[in-house]
C-alpha cells in the first residue's frame, strides 16, 4: 500500500514538472497579470472622469450675495456698461395700409371729342409737364369748328371793313345816320359770331396762339391735340396709333399722376378713431425700407365704419420726391396722441422679463459685480424701454447681455 503511494506521489510530481505544465502555469500567471493591470487602468480612468465631472459642475461664477452676481474680467469684454438716459416718450396709436397714387393729382386723360387717335408723344414712365401734347385725334368735329371759325373771322372782316367805309361816308352826309347804324349792328353781330367761334374751338383743347394761327393760315385742321391737364409722369398708356377713342369711355387712353406726393390708406378701428384728424403728421415706413421713415399728413378721413370689418378709412398724403415708394406697396404708420413725456430710458437689450413677468436690470458700479434691480416698464420706443420706477438718469447698468446676467445669477443659487 506505501508503495502504491509513492509510486502515486511521484507521478503528480512528474506531472508538475512536465513542460507543458509549466507553461500553461505560466500564461495563467500572465493572464491573471493582464486582467490585474485592466482592473487598475480602468480605476484610474473612473477616477478622473469622476474628479473631472466634480469640476465641470461647478459653477462658472462663485456663489455670491442674494441679488448679486460676479463675472470674469473676461466675461466683462462683452458687455456694454452705460448710463440710464432721458427720452421723449410718446402714446402712439398704428396701423397697416398700402401705398397708393394720389388721387387727387392723378388724371385719365380722354380725348374731348370721339375719333382714331394719329400719333403717340409719350410712353409709359416719362415725364410730363403741364400743356404737353400726349397725342393727337383725327376728330370730324375738329374740322367743322375750324370751318365755323374761318366763316365767322371772314364775316367779320368784311364787316369792319364795311363799317370802317360807312362812317367816312356819314362824315360826308353821304348816308344816312340809319344806314351807319345798320353797319354798326352788322359789325357787333359778325364780331359776336366770331368770339362764339373761337369758344367752340377752344373747348378742342386749342390755346389762343393755335386759334390764330388757324385764322392767319385759314387753314382746316382735322387733328385734335391732348394735352396733359397736370405736371406728372405717364403712369399707363393703353392705347395705339388708329385707335377708336371716345371721351369717358374706359380704359382712357392715357394716365398721368404726380409721384411726388402718394397716398397711405389705412383702415383704423372703430375703437380708435377719437384720436384722429386731418392735418395730423404722422411717419409711414414700408418693408423695402426698413430704416427710413417716410413724413405724411392726414388728408381725408371716412365719413363711415365699413359695416363688416369695424374699421375706418384714413388717408394720409406722403411726400416722395426721390419717387421711392410704389403704389400697392405695403406700409404702416405710427401717430402720436399725447404730448411728449421725458422719463428714463434703457435698450431694450438691458432689461430682461423672467418667469412671473417681472422685468429686470443689472447696476453696477465697477462692471464686474452687477445687481439686480426690479423695474416698472413703459413704452418701447425707437429701441429704448421707458422705465416708470426703480431707476433714475445716471444710473450705471449693463446695456446688453441681460439675459446671460440672469443665468449667470441662476447658476449661484
Amino acid at each position: 500500500m506505501s508503495e502504491i503511494k509513492n509510486i502515486t506521489i511521484k507521478s503528480l510530481i512528474d506531472f508538475k514538472n512536465s513542460p507543458k505544465v509549466q507553461e500553461t502555469l505560466k500564461n495563467k500567471r500572465t493572464l491573471i497579470g493582464l486582467v490585474i493591470l485592466i482592473l487598475i487602468l480602468l480605476s484610474w480612468g473612473l477616477f478622473t472622469l469622476l474628479k473631472d465631472m466634480k469640476h465641470n459642475s461647478e459653477p462658472l461664477v462663485k456663489r455670491t450675495p442674494e441679488n448679486v452676481v460676479q463675472i470674469s474680467p473676461e466675461q466683462s469684454k462683452d458687455i456694454k456698461v452705460g448710463a440710464v438716459t432721458v427720452y421723449d416718450f410718446h402714446e402712439v396709436r398704428d396701423a397697416i395700409g398700402v401705398i397708393d397714387f394720389d388721387k387727387y393729382n392723378t388724371a385719365d386723360v380722354f380725348p374731348p371729342y370721339q375719333g382714331r387717335i394719329n400719333n403717340f408723344y409719350v410712353q409709359a414712365g416719362n415725364d410730363v409737364k403741364k400743356g404737353q401734347v400726349l397725342y393727337t385725334v383725327l376728330a370730324p368735329d375738329v374740322a367743322q369748328a375750324s370751318s365755323a371759325l374761318l366763316s365767322a373771322a371772314g364775316v367779320l372782316k368784311q364787316a369792319n371793313e364795311t363799317l370802317k367805309r360807312a362812317r367816312d361816308l356819314y362824315e360826308f352826309k353821304s348816308i344816312s345816320q340809319k344806314e351807319l347804324e345798320q353797319n354798326i349792328a352788322d359789325q357787333q353781330t359778325a364780331e359776336a359770331n366770331f368770339l362764339g367761334a373761337k369758344k367752340s374751338i377752344s373747348l378742342f383743347g386749342f390755346s389762343e396762339e393755335e386759334i390764330q394761327e388757324i385764322v392767319s393760315s385759314r387753314k382746316i385742321d382735322i387733328e385734335l391735340k391732348v394735352k396733359s391737364p397736370i405736371n406728372g409722369r405717364i403712369i399707363t398708356r393703353l392705347a395705339s396709333p388708329g385707335q377708336f377713342v371716345q371721351p369717358g369711355v374706359a380704359p382712357a387712353p392715357v394716365t398721368v399722376s404726380d409721384l411726388n406726393e402718394l397716398w397711405m390708406v389705412a383702415q383704423i378701428p372703430e375703437s380708435e378713431t377719437p384720436y384722429f384728424r386731418i392735418g395730423q403728421n404722422l411717419t409711414v415706413s414700408v418693408q423695402a425700407y426698413q430704416d427710413r421713415l417716410f413724413p405724411a399728413k392726414i388728408v381725408a378721413i371716412g365719413d363711415s365704419i365699413d359695416p363688416n370689418t369695424r374699421r375706418l378709412m384714413l388717408v394720409a398724403k406722403v411726400k416722395d420726391s426721390a419717387h421711392e415708394l410704389k403704389p400697392q406697396m405695403l406700409a404702416s404708420f405710427q401717430i402720436s396722441i399725447s404730448d411728449p413725456q421725458p422719463s428714463p430710458a434703457i435698450p431694450a437689450e438691458a432689461t430682461v422679463r423672467e418667469g412671473n413677468g417681472t422685468r429686470v436690470v443689472w447696476v453696477t458700479e465697477d462692471g464686474l459685480i452687477f445687481k439686480r434691480r426690479i423695474i416698472r416698464a413703459g413704452l418701447t420706443q425707437a429701441g429704448f424701454v421707458q422705465v416708470l420706477d426703480g431707476l433714475k438718469p445716471g444710473e450705471s447698468i449693463a446695456q446688453n447681455k441681460a439675459l446671460f446676467l440672469s443665468n449667470q445669477y441662476s447658476l449661484t443659487r
